[in-house]
């Protein structure tokens, strides 16, 4: 059963020594259970109008899709690396993803999902990101 929830996102990543973050509170949907769900909302700020899932499986891999003017489709598993497309503004990307961590602590009431990763282009890593997405009922 879909159900609205509120949906923030606590993101952090590491370029060439440089520390940058963002938060943002978004309403979207929440579907499936306790070990394999999806969330989805709308993008807003440079990426606005652009339709994010967030696929969640067995607690431990995350599909995340982004659909509309920058599609994107990531896959972060916990321990494997993968190829991924990345559409962004400045052009398109083909980017390695590894994650070192991977933890999700959802219910039907909501909770958090929290994942490390790194990306890399060509032969080194292009950036370290953190995320913290917390879901609650709207």
């Amino acid at each position: 059963m879909e159900k609205e929830v509120v949906i923030k996102i606590v993101d952090r990543h590491e370029m060439d020594g440089d520390t940058d973050g963002l938060e943002t509170t978004l309403l979207g949907k929440f579907s499936g259970d306790r070990d394999s769900y999806v969330l989805s909302y709308t993008e807003n700020g440079e990426l606005e109008g652009c339709q994010v899932s967030l696929k969640v499986e067995n607690g431990e891999c995350i599909t995340m899709t982004r659909s509309g003017m920058f599609e994107t489709e990531l896959i972060i598993q916990r321990g494997k690396r993968h190829n991924c497309s990345y559409s962004t503004p400045a052009g398109n990307l083909m980017l390695g993803v590894f994650a070192q961590r991977v933890e999700s602590d959802m219910s039907d009431n909501g909770g958090t999902l929290e994942f490390d990763y790194t990306l890399d282009l060509g032969a080194g890593v292009f950036s370290e990101n953190y995320l913290v997405i917390t879901v609650t009922p709207a």
